[in-house]
């Protein structure tokens, strides 16, 4: 049964690293939480309340949004959240964005559970060589409405397996939890847990904003799961198979394969290790 996230237990876990200007919506039940805050405070004709950071909390998603188009559920109890902000910076400079807000989920984690956490490009959170969780972070441009500012939107949903489920754990790569890894699951500890995963990833980003990617680059080398593994890349048109290199200064994965090296954007894309 699923019940409504506590609100003053979030608050603390933002507040702690500077974040007190957050609108909080909170619920014991919903689709998406990216859904949700895309429809309610994106657009223009929403301009003031579109400008203010918003966070989204759910205690069960029942159709969430994944890469590729797909949905996913979690069961009750688990971390579901998604994040809307807004920023001047312009979308050209904001590539990486998205492996930047694994790097704020990975920090958060390791400090607070003592987990080590690896990310796998672009946006897998793994322990023990199976996936904790997942985000997605998409950037939507914003005309000027009353402000005469343009902005961009970041819309960020971030998916935590906090409770052991064994329906999952034989999918894709394998999966595991912070339960299966030693964190007890207890509700208040999940829900301060929400809003210090939320403001890492937010302090994150504006990091990111002010002094762009190379500051996360040495970060990144030390998470990168795919690192140095041979993989296929998986596309509607074909599979071929590379040795995963790190990324570039914009966040691509580079793919060495037949004595080149060549960067992958994402899209519609799929990697896996090769067998």
């Amino acid at each position: 049964m699923s019940s409504l996230p506590e609100d003053n237990l979030i608050k603390q876990g933002l507040s702690q690293a500077g974040h007190t200007d957050v609108r909080l919506h909170l619920f014991d039940e919903l689709d998406s939480t990216s859904v949700w805050l895309r429809d309610k405070y994106m657009g223009a004709e929403k301009d003031a309340e579109s400008r203010a950071t918003h966070l989204c909390v759910t205690d069960w998603q029942t159709a969430g949004i994944a890469r590729r188009g797909r949905t996913w559920q979690t069961k009750p109890g688990n971390i579901t959240f998604s994040i809307l902000s807004s920023t001047t910076k312009a979308a050209k400079d904001m590539l990486g964005l998205s492996l930047v807000t694994g790097i704020g989920v990975a920090d958060c984690l390791q400090q607070e559970s003592g987990i080590q956490v690896q990310l796998k490009w672009p946006n897998d959170v793994l322990v023990n060589n199976a996936k904790l969780g997942g985000l997605l972070t998409e950037i939507h441009k914003q005309v000027a409405g009353v402000n005469p500012v343009a902005c961009n939107q970041v819309l960020t949903g971030i998916g935590i397996n906090f409770l052991h489920n064994p329906d999952v754990m034989n999918l894709g790569i394998g999966a595991t939890s912070l339960e299966g890894e030693g964190v007890i699951p207890q509700a208040q500890q999940r829900d301060q847990l929400v809003g210090k995963i939320a403001a890492s990833v937010l302090s994150a980003h504006k990091r990111f904003f002010d002094q762009g990617w190379s500051v996360f680059a040495d970060r990144w080398q030390s998470l990168d799961w795919l690192f140095d593994k041979e993989v296929l890349i998986h596309s509607q048109q074909s599979t071929e198979q590379g040795v995963a290199r790190g990324v570039n200064e914009h966040g691509a994965l580079l793919i060495e394969s037949a004595g080149t090296t060549y960067p992958i954007y994402g899209g519609n894309i799929s990697i896996r290790p090769a067998p």
